[in-house]
C-alpha cells in the first residue's frame, strides 16, 4: 500500500473543488481527533468563493469520508452537496493550522519545548485518502516552506553545499502544551467566541521522570505550567512541583484552580506542603489548607509554626512509629499494609503509649530478628538513639547527621515525645543555596 507525504503548508489555501473539478473554495484548515499515535483527520474547514484567509461567516465544515481525492494541487469531494452550517469543534478534537502551527509543543525525547514550523501528514488507505497527523517539523526548512522559499533554499543548498534537512519530530514524541482554552467556533480566524476544552491527560509526559517534567514546566509560561500540573494524576504532579524551586511552587499554586492545588499539596509529604505554602501569600495558603483534610491541614500548619532554621522547621511529620510490644512478623505485616515510601523506611521508631521515643531499629535489624522476637527485645541491644530538639539551629542538626552518619534524625519536644524526622536530603537541601537543589534530583534519579 503506497503511502503519500504532504506538509500542512503546502495544501492549505489549496482549492477543494467538486467531482467535476470545478473550485468550491479554499481549504481552510484541517481537523483532527486527538487519539494514538497517529491521529486521523475527521474534517476539514472550507473557504467558500474568494473571501480572504480569516474571514470567520465563510466557513463551513465538511466530514473527511467526503474527500475523493488528495493532492498537491487540492482536494477533490465525492459530492457536491455542502453543509453550510458554521464549524463547531466537537470534544477531543484539533485544528492543525489555528491550534497548533506556531504554537510552542514539548519534544519528549529531546525533553525540551519546540515551535512548530509545520505539520507532517501521511496518506494511506485502498484511494490514498486516510489522512493522519504523522508529526510536526520544528526546523529550518519547516519554516521557509512555510514562507514558500523552500526551493530557493534547495538552490541554495546546493551552490554553497550547505544541507537543510527537515527536522520532523514523530507525533508519538511531541506532547503539546495546553489546548484546553479553544475556540469552539471559527469567528475571527478561529481566535475568538465562545471556547471548548480540549482536555488532554499528557500521559506521556507522566511517563517521565519528575525532575524531567518540573524541567519542562520550569521553561513554560506561568499559565502553561499551571494547565500542564492540573493535567497530571496529583501524585505525579506533585512529584513535578516538588522538584520546582520554591517561587516557583508558588507562582504555580497562585495559578492553578483551588480544588486542584489542594488535591496536588495532599500528595506531598507534609514538610514539603509547609515549605511551598510558605512561599504563597498568607490569604492564598489559608484557602489551600481549608481544602486538605483536617489532620493534614493541622500537620502542615504546625510545620510552617516553625522557623525554618531550626529542626522544627527541616523535619517532616511523616515516619513510621511502631509500640514496643509487637513481634518482628507482626511488624513486617503492618509495613505490608502501610507501604510507606523508601524516604520513611530508611529507620523505624519505636514509642510507647505517650509517643515518647524508646528506640529506633533499621530494616536490616527487622529482618534479621526471630519472628517472634518483640522490638522492645531488638532496641535493647542498642545504645539510646541520636535525637535533636525540635529548637535545635540547623547547623547543629547537620552536624549531628554528619557525626553519626545518619540517614534520617529523629526530633524530640521537650517530653520526650517523637514529632518528627529530619531525612539526610532536607539537611543537604538547607546547606546547599537553592539555585543548586537540582543536585539533589539527580541523586534520586
Amino acid at each position: 500500500m503506497a503511502v503519500a507525504t504532504y506538509y500542512l503548508s503546502k495544501i492549505i489555501n489549496k482549492p477543494v473543488r467538486d467531482p467535476h473539478g470545478r473550485p468550491l473554495g479554499l481549504l481552510g484548515d484541517l481537523v483532527v481527533r486527538v487519539t494514538g499515535p497517529f491521529p486521523p483527520v475527521t474534517g476539514l474547514t472550507l473557504r467558500l468563493g474568494s473571501a480572504g484567509r480569516g474571514v470567520g461567516p465563510l466557513r463551513t465544515f465538511l466530514p473527511w469520508n467526503q474527500v475523493a481525492e488528495v493532492g498537491p494541487d487540492g482536494l477533490t469531494l465525492s459530492s457536491a452537496r455542502l453543509d453550510l452550517q458554521q464549524f463547531r469543534r466537537r470534544p477531543g478534537e484539533l485544528l492543525l493550522d489555528a491550534d497548533l502551527l506556531d504554537q510552542q509543543v514539548i519534544d519528549l525525547d529531546g525533553r525540551k519545548l519546540v515551535r512548530v514550523n509545520d505539520v507532517q501528514l501521511v496518506a494511506g488507505g485502498a484511494l490514498g485518502t486516510d489522512l493522519r497527523l504523522a508529526g510536526i517539523d520544528v526546523g529550518v526548512r519547516g519554516l521557509l516552506r512555510r514562507l514558500s522559499l523552500d526551493n530557493l533554499a534547495s538552490a541554495l543548498s546546493r551552490l554553497v553545499h550547505l544541507r537543510l534537512p527537515d527536522h520532523v519530530i514523530p507525533w508519538e514524541g511531541v506532547e503539546p502544551v495546553d489546548l484546553g482554552d479553544l475556540p469552539a467556533e471559527l469567528g475571527d480566524g478561529g481566535r475568538t467566541g465562545a471556547k471548548h476544552g480540549l482536555k488532554l491527560t499528557h500521559e506521556k509526559l507522566a511517563a517521565l521522570h519528575p525532575a524531567d517534567v518540573a524541567e519542562l514546566v520550569e521553561q513554560l509560561a506561568a499559565p502553561d505550567r499551571a494547565a500542564i500540573l492540573e493535567s497530571l494524576e496529583p501524585e505525579t504532579a506533585a512529584e513535578a512541583l516538588g522538584e520546582l524551586e520554591p517561587e516557583m511552587q508558588a507562582d504555580v499554586l497562585e495559578d492553578l484552580p483551588t480544588k486542584a492545588a489542594a488535591e496536588i499539596l495532599a500528595e506531598l509529604p507534609p514538610d514539603e506542603a509547609a515549605d511551598a505554602l510558605a512561599e504563597v501569600s498568607a490569604e492564598r495558603a489559608d484557602e489551600l489548607l481549608k481544602e486538605l483534610e483536617p489532620a493534614d491541614a493541622q500537620a502542615v500548619r504546625h510545620l510552617m509554626s516553625y522557623d525554618e532554621d531550626v529542626a522544627g522547621g527541616m523535619m517532616t511529620t511523616d515516619f513510621v512509629a511502631l509500640p514496643a510490644d509487637l513481634t518482628a512478623q507482626e511488624t513486617i505485616d503492618r509495613l505490608r499494609l502501610l507501604a510507606p515510601p523508601a524516604e520513611e523506611a530508611y529507620y523505624l521508631y519505636v514509642v510507647d503509649e505517650a509517643g515518647k521515643l524508646l528506640g529506633v531499629l533499621s530494616l536490616r535489624d527487622l529482618i534479621v530478628a526471630s519472628p517472634d522476637t518483640r522490638l522492645a527485645q531488638i532496641i535493647a541491644r542498642y545504645p539510646e538513639p541520636v535525637t535533636v530538639r525540635v529548637g535545635m539551629p540547623r547547623d547543629e542538626v547537620v552536624e549531628t547527621i554528619d557525626k553519626y552518619n545518619l540517614l534520617a534524625l529523629p526530633v524530640t519536644d521537650e517530653a520526650d515525645r517523637l514529632v518528627g524526622v529530619i531525612t539526610v536530603d532536607d539537611a543537604l537541601a538547607a546547606l546547599l543555596p537553592e539555585e543548586h537543589h537540582w543536585l539533589l534530583a539527580r541523586l534520586h534519579r
